[in-house]
């Protein structure tokens, strides 16, 4: 599971990854999924992410330490009701995810992760600033 923060809404997010371990020489193949929403008086965006991710160890000894990263497409959709103007604005959109993430295990069944997610968007289909968000994402990984 990871969650982190979106500008200006604190912690506003969350996703989940499950996959398989010791595949196609990585450590780690897996899907990953994340939600994130940020509302900020009346402006609301949300980002969804769908992504293949790999996990590799560089230490195995005594403790894990390695690399996370995942490719992926995200969906935006943002709403815009200035209270004085009354102009409402909608978007969506689609557009390219990436992520990547330190991992580290003290134990051989619990890991942790902090990384950042990226998403590029065109300006045209979105409501945000410009055609990039991020997010700083921490973890708790399970393996079995």
């Amino acid at each position: 599971f990871k969650i982190g923060p979106y500008f200006g809404s604190g912690i506003s997010g969350g996703g989940l990854q499950l996959g398989a371990t010791d595949v196609l020489g990585l450590d780690a193949l897996y899907l990953s999924y994340s939600h994130t929403s940020a509302e900020l008086l009346w402006d609301k965006d949300r980002l969804k992410t769908y992504r293949v991710g790999g996990q590799y160890h560089f230490i195995d000894q005594p403790i894990k330490f390695g690399l996370q990263l995942e490719a992926g497409v995200v969906e935006y959709e943002g709403y815009r009701e200035p209270i004085f103007s009354g102009d409402t604005r909608y978007a969506e959109g689609t557009g390219a995810s990436f992520s990547a993430a330190w991992v580290v295990f003290p134990t051989d069944n619990i890991g942790f992760r902090l990384g950042g997610d990226f998403n590029y968007i065109d300006k045209k289909k979105t409501l945000l600033e410009n055609n990039w968000s991020a997010t700083l994402s921490t973890g708790i990984i399970f393996h079995f």
